[in-house]
């Protein structure tokens, strides 16, 4: 008998949702530049799904994915009003995940992250935290499924730490941090140094040039408050 091949596991993933309102090629060529321009190393590369709110013609809708290559985004799925563009988005080789159930929040923090029903009062979910005690390096990502993280050395810029509970990080935080993924808006995060490129609660986001003006290279920890990411820091 010939021996497996391969596995098939489900995954925890992050990605950009571009919620498409209207689409006029050259404004939004232009937009797009000045977003990726406030972070490139936050949208460089990054996995994109897009959401469709305004009807569109085919070839707008190719038009729209090639500006999205031009930045260096990932285009992957769709969603939202994709009306007469099955065809076309199968030929792009994308995935229309209109059906699909998902969690979605804007750059800028707004609302929308499902609850859980695992955190407790102070924040941690169910499950021992995962410990982590060598620097987490460029393009690695590390996920505490069920629990707290916590990494006792420098997380470097272009790295990803996520958790469904809170994250510790005691060393210099310069990559990106995901607190509570599944929706637990009572995590935390909390950095020794704080120089990240974006901090995260339940899909809430402030980027680096937020952090900056705030508690930039200090002791900081990050919370929801009113449904408002806070970066504040710790005396």
């Amino acid at each position: 008998m010939a021996e497996q091949c391969f596995r098939m596991k489900g995954t925890t993933l992050t990605s950009i949702v571009l919620d498409v309102l209207q689409f006029e090629p050259d404004e939004f060529d232009q937009q797009l530049a000045t977003k990726i321009a406030s972070a490139p190393q936050f949208f460089t590369r990054s996995s994109l799904i897009i959401q469709l709110n305004a009807a569109i013609s085919a070839t707008e809708f190719e038009l729209l994915v090639a500006l999205c290559k031009k930045h260096q985004l990932q285009p992957m799925a769709v969603k939202g009003n994709v009306g007469e563009l099955k065809t076309t988005i199968n030929d792009l080789g994308l995935s229309d995940i209109s059906q699909s159930k998902s969690t979605d929040s804007d750059i800028s923090p707004t609302e929308t992250p499902a609850s859980t029903d695992s955190k407790s009062e102070a924040g941690a979910v169910q499950g021992a935290p995962k410990i982590i005690d060598r620097p987490v390096r460029s393009g690695q990502q590390v996920y505490a499924q069920g629990g707290d993280l916590i990494i006792v050395a420098p997380v470097s810029e272009g790295a990803e730490i996520l958790a469904d509970g809170n994250i510790h990080v005691y060393g210099t935080m310069r990559g990106r941090a995901l607190a509570g993924v599944q929706g637990n808006t009572q995590a935390r995060i909390f950095c020794q140094q704080v120089e990240a490129e974006l901090l995260s609660i339940a899909g809430r986001f402030v980027m680096q040039d937020t952090i900056q003006s705030q508690c930039w290279k200090q002791p900081a920890q990050a919370y929801l408050e009113d449904d408002t990411l806070v970066v504040s820091a710790l005396v």
